[in-house]
């Protein structure tokens, strides 16, 4: 893990710990722990938000963290990004569903002297995928090499089914299947 993103995660995760917030490190970070190596300068966290209680959560995040970042921009009332160490953090606050799912099935590490919960594979994988972008496929294709064999297929399919049928992207789906071709021609 880069070197300045451990102390601003150290902070975030003792934070959560102590108020009892469930949580689920997800992007750059996550990629680190299932073994794709990608440079990243910020830290990502899915946040469980119990009785879906928004504002509740994202005035504990402010009180603890004053410092906000990416100002110059609207505001996402479900993204509450600060500053940590000079690290930006963006705790995400899951939505009743799926991202509930994420922080759910997220698995525990020890990193040195760092114990958290971090995505699984199968769910770093559905998000990268609805989101869509060119750097997302490259870390799917790099998960699916990384972690041949040990994600549940059944899974990742039947999540991507319904995001494609829902968000009307059949793409999302189709792209998959041509990630995964890819990789059974590597066997």
């Amino acid at each position: 893990m880069e070197g300045k993103l451990k102390p601003a995660l150290q902070k975030a995760i003792t934070f959560l710990d102590a108020n009892d917030i469930r949580y689920a490190i997800i992007g750059g970070i996550a990629l680190a722990h299932w073994g794709v190596a990608r440079f990243t300068h910020d830290v990502d966290i899915k946040i469980h938000v119990p009785d879906v209680n928004y504002d509740s959560i994202r005035s504990k995040l402010r009180s603890a963290f004053p410092e906000l970042a990416r100002t110059e921009i609207p505001q996402n009332p479900l993204i509450v990004a600060v500053t940590i160490h000079d690290v930006i953090v963006d705790f995400l606050l899951a939505l009743p569903g799926y991202e509930e799912l994420i922080v759910e099935r997220a698995v525990r590490f020890e990193l040195e002297d760092l114990r958290a919960w971090v995505c699984s594979a199968e769910d770093l994988i559905i998000q990268k995928a609805i989101a869509g972008r060119a750097k997302d496929w490259s870390d799917i294709e790099a998960l699916l090499i990384e972690q041949r064999g040990r994600l549940d297929e059944g899974y990742i399919e039947n999540w991507l089914s319904q995001f494609a049928e829902a968000l009307e992207r059949p793409d999302i789906l189709s792209d998959y299947h041509r990630f995964q071709e890819k990789m059974a021609g590597l066997e």
